[in-house]
Order: C-alpha cells, then sequence, then structure tokens
C-alpha cells in the first residue's frame, strides 16, 4: 500500500510540475507584443490565432522584426512619394514570421513593374478585380502573390504609374492550412495595406481571388 501510495504521489508531483512549466510559458503576444500586433492588425487577431494552433510545437516563435504598422505605413508612404532608383529599387518588408512545425511568411513591396506591364503579362497574372492581379501560383511556389494599385495622395501624377502594391502569403507545408484559409489571409492582408495607406484609388479587394483562373 505505501508503495502504491509512494507511486501516487510521485506522479501528482511530476503533472504539477509539467502543468507549472505550462503555466510559465509566455504567450505569443507577450514574448513578441510589437509583432504578434502587427500580423493581428494584418491578418486580424482570430486567423493569428487559428494560424498558431496550425503551427503548433514546443519552439513556437515570430521572427520577422519589430515592424509597427505605423512604421509599415510610413515606410511605404515615403517610398511612393519619393524618387524611384530603379538601381536600389523598393523595398521589401517582412510583415508576419511565424514558425514551429512549419512556416509561414508574408510580405510587403512596392512592386518594381507599372500596371500596363502586369496587364500585359497574362502568363504570369490574372485580373481578380478592377486594379488587382494575382499571380499563377504555380509560378511562385504556391504562394498567394498579390497587386493592387493604390494611389498615394500625395505622391505626383508621373508616380501614380508606378504605383503597384505586392503583397505575397507563403503556405506553411502543412495539411491542416487549408487553400481557403490561405486566400482569406491575403485578402484580409491586401485590404487591411489598402485602409492603412488610404489608397485614394479605393481598390475592391474580392473575396474570391479567382486562383484557379
Amino acid at each position: 500500500m505505501r508503495h502504491l501510495l509512494r507511486i501516487s504521489w510521485c506522479g501528482a508531483i511530476a503533472a504539477l510540475a509539467f502543468s507549472t512549466g505550462c503555466a510559465d510559458e509566455k504567450p505569443l503576444s507577450e514574448k513578441y507584443p510589437t509583432q504578434w500586433t502587427t500580423c493581428s492588425a494584418l491578418f486580424g487577431t482570430e486567423n493569428m490565432e487559428t494560424l498558431r494552433d496550425i503551427l503548433d510545437s514546443d519552439d513556437l516563435k515570430l521572427s520577422n522584426p519589430a515592424l509597427s504598422v505605423d512604421q509599415l505605413r510610413e515606410g511605404l508612404t515615403d517610398e511612393a512619394i519619393g524618387p524611384y532608383d530603379k538601381f536600389e529599387g523598393f523595398d521589401e518588408y517582412d510583415v508576419c514570421r511565424l514558425s514551429g512545425n512549419s512556416l509561414f511568411y508574408a510580405s510587403v513591396t512596392w512592386a518594381a513593374d507599372h500596371i500596363k506591364a502586369v496587364q500585359t503579362y497574362t502568363e504570369r497574372w490574372h485580373r481578380a478585380a478592377p486594379d488587382v492581379y494575382v499571380a499563377d501560383s504555380s509560378l511562385v511556389g504556391k504562394d498567394i502573390d498579390i497587386v493592387f494599385r493604390c494611389d498615394i495622395g500625395s505622391a505626383s501624377s508621373e508616380q501614380q504609374e508606378q504605383v503597384l502594391l505586392e503583397a505575397r502569403v507563403k503556405p506553411p507545408s502543412s495539411l491542416k492550412f487549408s487553400d481557403t484559409f490561405h486566400q482569406q489571409l491575403s485578402v484580409n492582408l491586401a485590404r487591411a495595406l489598402r485602409d492603412e495607406l488610404a489608397c485614394t484609388n479605393k481598390p475592391d479587394i474580392p473575396d474570391d481571388l479567382r486562383l484557379s483562373k
């Protein structure tokens, strides 16, 4: 009897230690406050929680730079209104990178190609809505790559020809990550960028990006 009680007691202590260790584990919102806030603003908090559950592992982490939404908006705006350097090109912003049992990654940049170039490159791009184009996923490694016209009020009329915003979402290699969820995240990102940058042409980002086209 004493032997059984000892085993039960040891088991209880082990369980308590395990639960205490789990309780001490900080959530992503506390470990990476800026990154989590930015990802949540661009994709939605519920979507980020779903993504966190899909990629769940012992070393789940956000490894994108601590870039706030305000800093992202200011950086993109400054590039849109400033002179374009064809040698330097535009900066690519790593806006959300969540890794666990796989990797989810999203980036934003001003596209080097203007709208007419995209319209004529039909082997790569198809039109999802007026001013909104999506790349053939077979050409971009299953990523969803969206470009859309986003006119910035303080940019010159000549510069507006160059102002195409590009958002790319790389899916994790997880069977739990569906094509529908991938599209939902991509649409949320594009709409969040449109609203944050206050695109004066107010591009309509559709729910259906016609990915099968």
